[in-house]
C-alpha cells in the first residue's frame, strides 16, 4: 500500500523533531486535513506530549494581524454608508445590495493579490499618455489596460459605458474610505488581513512568530500575500513547505497538450517547488503503479445510487481508507440512501446546504406570498398560487391535516384566485401563516413562531432527528440575521431587503453532520479532499458544468484586466480544481467515476474534461462502462384491467334499480379509450383540478353558453323572433354585463356574494372582447335562423335504456331543446373542434374516428333517449352550434351524414336502426365479463391524456 501524503509527514516530523513539535506550527489548506495529520502524529507517539500548533491558511494570518474579521452583513452595511457618503448619491441598501456584493468580492482579491488599486482603476479612455504617466506598469498591465481601454472613444460613448466609468472611477475612494472605516474599529474582510500583514513586512522587515517553525503543508495556488510572508519565514529559516503531487502533473511532459501545460492541474507546482522547496531529506509518497480507474456513464440519478451501493458493497473498507466523494452537494441526501448494510460507519464531512433542505423550501413559499401580498381597503389578498404549496407543503399538512384539504379544495372548487388572507384564518395555526409582515423585525417573529411550531412537531419523533437540525439551524441563521441588524441600527429595515440578506446568509450556510470524523466511510465535497489520500475513491456527478463549474466569476473589474493585474479568472478556477481532482486520484487503488449521460435541469450530460484528460494523458489502468445494463430496452408491459367480480360490482351500479347513471360523454370516453373509462369510472381516480385565471378554451366556452342561456331565459317556452335578438345585440350594457357576470362566476377573484376584488385584467381583456365579439355574430346567424321555439334550457333527461337482457341508466343534461317547422332539434354547444359530416354511422364507435364525430354520437344519443321518453312520434334533429365557426361562411348547426357525393342532414329516424346496433354491441362490450379494459393501440392519442403515466406512455 502506497503511504499518505500527510502520514508521510507526521512520520518525518516524529523522526526528526518530535521532541520539539510543541513548538511547531502545521498550516494546512483545510481543518479536515489537519485533523487527519493530527490522528498519523498520535498513533505514533507512544508517550503523552504536547501537540503541535494546526490552523488553516485564514487562521494563520488571522493570528498575525489585530483585526478581527467582520461578517458579511456589517461589511455591507458599512460599505454602503461609505459609498453613498463618496458618490454623493442616497441609495437604498436594497438598490445598494448587488453592487456591494461586487465591491466585496474585488476588494478581498484586490489585497489578497496585493494589486494597486490606482493602478487598475485608471480612467484612461485616451492612452497616449500611457508611456509618460504609466512607465512603472509592467508589460502586461499596459497591454490589458490598452485592450480594456480601447473600446471607449471619448467623444462617442454609450449610457452604459458612462455609467461604468462614473462607479469605476469612485471605487478607489471608496475602496480606500472603507479601509480606513474598518481599520479604526479593528475589523477587517479576509483580503485586508493578507494584505495588513504583507505590509508589516515592508515596515519593520519581519513578522512576530511564536513558534520554532511555520510548516505549510498541502497548498496549491498562492497569493502574492502569501508568498510575500512565506518568503519573509523561509529566509529567517522559520519554514518548511511540503507540496502534494505526482510528476506526471507537471507540466513538463513534451506529450502533453498545450491546454493541459497552460491550465492544467500543476500550473502553480513547478514555481512552489523552486521557490519554497520541500527539505531534502523528504520522500514525497507517490504511486508508481497509478489506480485502477473505471469511468461509468449512468442514465440517471438513481443509476448513479445503484453504482454508489454496488461499489461500497464490493470495496468498502474500514479505517478512513474509503470516500464518496460529491462533485454537487445537492446530491448528499440522495447518495446517503445509495450507502449499504455493510458500512458500519459513516462520517459526514461536509454540512448539507442550508437552502436546500424542506424547512428552507417552506421559507421560499413564505417570502413568496409575503412579497406579492396585495392590499386593499378589504385587507390583504393573496394570490392562489403562492396559498396552495404552502397547504400543500409536508409540514404544514402534518400540522393541520384537515383544516390544508378544506381549504385547498374551497379554492380550487370555487376557482379562487385572489383569496383574502382573514378568510384563511380558520385555525391559529393559518392565523399566523396568513399575516402581514411589515418590517425586518416582523419578520424575525413571524418566521421563529412558524418554526417553533414545526419543531415541537418533529421533535417527538427519533427518526425526524436530521429534520429537527435543519430547522434548529434555520432558527438560529434568523436569529443570527436580526442580531446583526439591530448591532448596525437596521432593526426596521423592510421585509423585502430583509428577505435578500437572509438569502444571502443562507446561501453560505450549510446544517453540519454529527458523527466521528475519524472512523468509517467519509462522505465529502471536493474542497474537503484537499491533502487526503483514499485506497478506494467513487466520485459523483463528474459532469461538464457540474465539475468544474463553469459560471462566470462575480466581479466588476472586467477579465481583460483581471488577466493583466494577474486576479484570478474563470481560467484560475479551473486550473485549481484540476489540481484537487488529480490529486485527490494519483494515490488511490481503485476509483470509479460517475457522470450521467441524461441532462437534468441545468446539467450538462456531458462528463468533465478531467475525465476526457484521464483517458488521453493519465498514466492509469482506465476502463469504461455504462450502467445501461441496469435499463431494460423492452417496452414496460402496457396496464390491463381484467373485469373481477369487485370491477363489475362498480359496473352493476348502472344498471336498472341504481342511482347511477352513464352520461353520453362518458360512454364517449369508453370509445376512445376503455382504460380512461376504466380509471375514471371504476377506479374513480379523478383529473386533477386546478384553478383557471385565464380564459382557456374551456373557459371561454362556460362563459359563452352561460350569457346564451341567460339570454334565451327569458324566451324559454316561447317563440323567438329576429327583433328579440336585434333587442339583445343593441342593448350593450346588458351584453356586456351578461360578460362579466360569466367571468365572475367561472373566474372568482372574490368572495362569493360581495363584490369583485379586482376587474377583468391581463389577456381576459382581450378574452372579453373575443367573447363579445362571437356572441354578436353569433347572435347574427340567431336571428337568420328565426322564427324558432325555445323548448327547454339545461333539461336533465334520463332513461332506462333496453340492450338484450341489459337495462342501464343512461341520461345527462341537454344544452337547448329547440322547435322549428315540427322539428325537435337536439343542441349543443362546442368550442372545440368536430367534424359535422360522417361517412357512415358505425364510424361514431370506432375507437380511431370517434374524437373528431363525438359530437354527432353525443347528440345523437341524447335524440334517442327524447325518442324513447316523451317524443316517441316527433322527428328528432341532432345539432351542434360550433362557436369558433361562427365566422365561417359554411357555418351550420346541422349534421350530415355523406351519402356518395352528397351530404344529407341527419334526422334521427333515418339513422336510428344503425345507430342502436351499434350502442348496443358497445354496451354488451362493455359489460362482457371476459373482455378486460385496455389502453387504445394508437400511442399518440395518449399524447395529452393525464392517466398515460399510469399506462406507461
Amino acid at each position: 500500500m502506497t503511504q499518505g501524503f500527510l502520514n508521510a509527514i507526521a512520520t518525518y516530523y516524529y523522526q526528526n523533531a518530535k521532541d520539539e513539535l510543541a513548538d511547531y506550527c502545521f498550516v494546512f489548506p483545510s481543518q479536515r486535513s489537519g485533523i487527519f495529520f493530527t490522528n498519523h502524529l498520535r498513533q505514533m507517539v507512544k508517550e503523552p506530549s504536547w501537540a503541535p500548533q494546526i490552523m488553516t491558511v485564514n487562521d494563520f494570518f488571522d493570528s498575525l494581524s489585530n483585526s478581527i474579521v467582520a461578517d458579511n452583513i456589517t461589511l455591507l452595511f458599512s460599505l454602503h454608508q461609505i459609498y453613498n457618503q463618496v458618490t454623493g448619491k442616497d441609495s437604498t441598501f436594497d438598490e445598494f445590495l448587488p453592487w456591494g456584493e461586487l465591491f466585496l468580492g474585488d476588494f478581498d482579491d484586490i489585497d489578497k493579490y496585493l494589486v494597486n488599486v490606482d493602478q487598475l482603476f485608471s480612467n484612461i479612455i485616451s492612452y497616449k499618455e500611457l508611456d509618460d504617466d504609466y512607465s512603472h506598469l509592467s508589460e502586461k498591465q499596459l497591454e490589458a489596460i490598452k485592450t480594456f481601454w480601447g473600446t471607449f472613444k471619448a467623444d462617442q460613448l454609450s449610457s452604459h459605458q458612462n455609467h461604468f466609468l462614473e462607479n469605476w472611477e469612485h471605487i478607489p475612494p471608496v475602496y480606500k474610505q472603507f479601509k480606513n472605516y474598518l481599520s479604526e474599529r479593528s475589523l477587517a474582510f479576509e483580503g485586508m488581513i493578507y494584505r495588513q500583514v504583507a505590509d508589516q513586512l515592508k515596515q519593520d522587515g519581519q513578522l512576530e512568530i511564536k513558534w520554532k517553525k511555520i510548516v505549510f503543508v498541502g497548498l496549491n495556488a498562492l497569493t502574492p500575500a502569501e508568498r510575500k510572508v512565506m518568503d519573509n519565514l523561509q529566509k529567517r529559516n522559520l519554514a518548511h513547505f511540503f507540496w502534494d503531487y505526482s510528476p506526471w502533473m507537471l507540466p513538463s511532459e513534451q506529450s502533453q497538450g498545450e491546454a493541459f501545460q497552460t491550465r492544467g492541474p500543476g500550473l502553480f507546482l513547478n514555481e512552489n517547488k523552486l521557490r519554497y522547496p520541500s527539505p531534502k531529506d523528504f520522500v514525497l509518497p507517490l504511486n508508481e503503479k497509478g489506480p485502477e480507474i473505471t469511468i461509468t456513464a449512468v442514465a440517471n440519478p438513481t443509476e448513479q445510487l445503484k453504482s454508489v451501493h454496488s461499489f461500497l458493497k464490493q470495496e468498502y473498507e474500514s479505517d478512513l481508507k474509503t470516500a464518496l466523494v460529491l462533485a454537487d452537494e445537492t446530491m448528499l441526501m440522495p447518495a446517503l440512501h445509495g450507502i449499504p448494510e455493510n458500512v458500519d460507519r459513516v462520517n459526514v464531512t461536509m454540512g448539507y446546504p442550508l437552502n436546500h433542505t424542506p424547512i428552507f423550501g417552506l421559507l421560499n413559499l413564505l417570502f413568496e406570498m409575503l412579497r406579492n401580498a396585495r392590499k386593499s381597503k378589504e385587507g390583504i389578498w393573496l394570490y392562489h398560487r403562492h396559498v396552495l404549496p404552502i397547504l400543500q407543503h409536508q409540514y404544514i399538512s402534518l400540522l393541520a391535516e384537515n383544516d390544508c384539504r378544506t381549504l385547498h379544495k374551497k379554492l380550487v372548487k370555487e376557482n379562487i384566485i385572489f383569496v383574502k388572507a382573514k378568510d384563511l384564518h380558520i385555525n391559529p395555526l393559518f392565523k399566523l401563516i396568513f399575516s402581514k409582515v411589515s418590517n425586518g423585525s416582523e419578520m424575525t417573529t413571524y418566521l421563529t413562531n412558524i418554526l417553533n411550531k414545526i419543531y415541537e412537531l418533529l421533535q417527538p419523533q427519533e427518526d425526524k432527528i436530521l429534520e429537527q437540525e435543519f430547522v434548529f439551524t434555520l432558527h438560529k441563521s434568523i436569529v443570527r440575521l436580526q442580531d446583526l441588524l439591530e448591532h448596525n441600527q437596521q432593526k426596521e429595515i423592510n421585509s423585502d431587503t430583509w428577505i435578500k440578506l437572509f438569502k444571502k446568509l443562507a446561501d453560505f450556510q450549510t446544517v453540519p453532520f454529527k458523527g466521528e470524523p475519524l472512523a468509517g466511510l467519509q462522505v465529502m465535497g471536493i474542497l474537503e479532499t484537499r491533502a487526503l489520500d483514499f485506497d478506494k475513491l467513487i466520485i459523483l456527478d463528474l459532469n461538464e458544468g457540474v465539475f468544474p463549474r463553469t459560471s462566470a466569476p462575480n466581479t466588476f473589474i472586467p477579465a481583460t484586466l483581471r488577466a493583466g493585474f494577474e486576479l484570478p479568472t474563470i481560467e484560475f478556477q479551473d486550473t485549481i480544481f484540476s489540481y484537487y481532482f488529480f490529486r485527490l486520484i494519483h494515490r488511490a487503488k481503485k476509483v470509479e467515476l460517475l457522470y450521467s449521460t441524461g441532462a437534468q435541469g441545468m446539467k450538462s450530460n456531458e462528463m468533465s474534461r478531467y475525465l476526457y484528460q484521464l483517458k488521453y494523458e493519465f498514466n492509469a489502468q482506465i476502463q469504461s462502462q455504462s450502467s445501461s445494463g441496469h435499463v431494460s430496452l423492452l417496452s414496460p408491459p402496457l396496464p390491463i384491467a381484467h373485469k373481477t367480480p369487485e370491477v363489475m360490482e362498480q359496473l352493476e351500479k348502472y344498471k336498472q334499480g341504481n342511482d347511477k347513471f352513464l352520461s353520453p360523454s362518458a360512454l364517449s370516453v369508453y370509445i376512445e379509450c376503455p382504460m380512461r373509462f376504466y380509471y375514471q369510472k371504476i377506479a374513480g381516480i379523478r383529473e386533477p383540478d386546478e384553478i383557471t385565471e385565464e380564459a382557456d378554451a374551456r373557459i371561454f366556452g362556460l362563459i359563452f353558453h352561460d350569457v346564451v342561456e341567460n339570454l334565451y331565459k327569458t324566451q324559454e317556452g316561447k317563440e323567438v323572433d329576429a327583433s328579440t335578438i336585434e333587442a339583445w345585440i343593441s342593448n350593450k350594457k346588458l351584453f356586456d354585463g351578461l360578460i362579466r357576470d360569466g367571468f365572475n362566476t367561472h373566474l372568482s377573484d372574490y368572495e362569493k356574494g360581495k363584490n369583485t376584488f379586482t376587474e377583468i385584467h391581463g389577456k381576459n381583456v382581450m378574452v372579453f372582447e373575443v367573447i363579445r365579439r362571437y356572441l354578436l355574430q353569433f347572435l347574427k346567424l340567431e336571428k337568420e335562423r328565426t322564427p324558432f321555439t325555445i323548448v327547454s334550457l339545461e333539461p336533465k333527461v334520463e332513461h332506462c335504456y333496453s340492450s338484450g337482457e341489459l337495462n342501464l341508466n343512461i341520461g345527462g343534461y341537454i344544452d337547448r331543446l329547440e322547435s322549428k317547422d315540427g322539428i325537435l332539434r337536439v343542441m349543443d354547444y362546442k368550442t372545440g373542434t368536430g367534424d359535422p359530416t360522417i361517412s357512415k354511422v358505425s364510424d361514431l364507435f370506432d375507437t380511431d374516428k370517434h374524437k373528431k364525430n363525438k359530437a354527432t354520437f353525443q347528440t345523437l344519443l341524447y335524440s334517442l333517449i327524447l325518442e324513447e321518453t316523451e317524443y316517441e312520434n316527433t322527428p328528432i334533429q341532432p345539432g351542434v352550434i360550433w362557436v369558433r365557426d361562427v365566422f365561417k361562411k359554411s357555418y351550420d348547426t346541422q349534421l350530415f351524414l355523406k351519402e356518395g357525393k352528397t351530404k344529407n342532414p341527419i334526422l334521427l329516424q333515418s339513422v336510428r336502426d344503425q345507430f342502436k346496433a351499434g350502442l348496443n354491441e358497445m354496451l354488451e362490450t362493455l359489460y362482457n365479463p371476459d373482455i378486460a379494459f385496455h389502453p387504445v393501440d394508437n400511442v399518440d392519442k395518449c399524447r395529452f391524456c393525464t392517466y398515460k403515466t399510469l399506462c406507461n406512455r
